[in-house]
This record gives C-alpha cells, structure tokens and sequence, in this order.
C-alpha cells in the first residue's frame, strides 16, 4: 500500500512537472506588462510570505515571462536587467499598457511630424525647382520667338536674295539676247554698207560708161557732120 501511495505521489510529480515545463514552454515565447499600478513587488516564491527580490516594478515594465503557476494566481518573470521571481498575475497585462501606447503614439508622433518638416522642406525645394523651371521656360520662350523672328528675316533675306539672282539671270538673259540682235544689226550694216557700196560702185560704173557711150556718140556725130559739110562744099 505504502509502495503504491510513493508511486502515485512519484507520478503526480511528474505530470505537475511537466505541466510547469509546458505551461513554461508556453509562456517563454509570451511578454507581459505590469498594469497601471505604480509599484509591484517581485518576489522568490508564489506567495506574500516569500522574500521580496525587487522593491517595486513600475508601472508599463516589460517583463518575460517564464512560467504560471497551476492556479496561474502567480507568474514567474524576468526583468530587463535579468531579476528573476514571482508576481501576481492580476497585476500583468499581455498588451502595452496606456503610458507605453502613449509613448508609441508620442514616437509616432514625432516621427510624423519629422516626416511633416521633410515633406514641406521637400515641397519648398519643389517650389524653388518649379519656379526655376518656370523662370527657365520663360526665357526659353522668350529665346525661341527672337530666333523665329530672326528666322524670318533670314527666309525674307534669302527670298529677295533668290528674286535678284532670278532678276539677275533675266537681265543677263535679255542683255545676251540685245547683244545678239545688236550683232546680228551690225552685220546687217556692214553688209547694208558693202551693197551699197557696190551699187555705188556700180552706177558710177554705169554712169560713166553711159557719158562714156554718149560721148562717143557724139562724137562720132561731130566727125559724120563734119565730113558731110566738107563734101558739100
């Protein structure tokens, strides 16, 4: 009897050890708070009656858990600093109390008014670009219509140069084509001239050989009318 009440106290102790090993296995990966309370003792044992480890853990201290009693009226913790003991689990909160969520939010906060001040020192140095751009595009244009009106007097320029050279080219065209007809005159003169040189030449010729016939008709005559008289006589 008394071999079978040591071996059922052997097993109950077993199977309580290794609830406390599940339930440590279980609460190890787990982080607890202490509540909104502004001190809580951490002690050696489950119990008021143990020795106090800790004087007095604040309010929002993170915690790790390491194990939970049966009646999980006690929590077995670690501090950040490494204490480790016993505390009421009435006083642990699995979520970051309000002083921590104020915090986070006060972080937060700031880092979105950090993110505030960048983004305005970003839209000013935008502004600055874009005033820039603007003082750029301006010029650019400004740029642009004095090349389109020099482009014009450029077009106009080479317009009248291209009217002269074509006016040029008629001009020498017409002056080629007096020159050939003043030419083609001359040579008209010059043979104008040696015809009637020729006929000049011709009706002298003519005129002198008529006196010239005449003159030998009337002389012959003279020489007839001579001889007839000397016969009458």
């Amino acid at each position: 009897m008394e071999k079978a009440n040591k071996t059922m106290k052997k097993l109950f102790k077993i199977i309580t050890l290794a609830g406390s090993l599940l339930a440590m296995d279980i609460a190890s990966a787990q982080t607890a708070y202490i509540r909104d309370t502004l001190y809580v003792p951490l002690r050696s044992g489950q119990g008021t009656a143990f020795r106090i480890v800790h004087k007095g853990l604040k309010t929002g201290s993170k915690l790790t858990v390491l194990e939970v009693s049966e009646d999980e009226n006690y929590t077995k913790v670690m501090t950040t600093k490494g204490v480790e003991g016993w505390i009421q689990s009435q006083y642990l909160s699995y979520e970051p109390v309000a002083s921590i969520k104020l915090e986070e939010a006060e972080a937060q906060l700031a880092k979105l008014i950090e993110q505030n001040k960048e983004l305005k020192s970003n839209r000013k140095e935008l502004s600055g670009a874009k005033s820039g751009l603007e003082q750029s595009v301006t010029r650019l244009e400004k740029e642009n219509a004095e090349l389109s009106s020099q482009l014009k007097e450029i077009t106009e320029v080479s317009a009248n140069a291209i009217k002269l050279n074509e006016d040029n080219r008629k001009l020498t065209e017409s002056t080629q084509l007096l020159k050939n007809k003043i030419d083609l005159l001359e040579a008209d003169n010059i043979r104008l001239k040696n015809d009637t040189t020729k006929s000049m030449w011709l009706t002298g010729a003519s005129i002198a050989f008529v006196f010239t016939c005449l003159g030998w008709i009337i002389a012959t005559r003279k020489r007839k009318d001579s001889g007839w008289g000397n016969s009458g006589l």
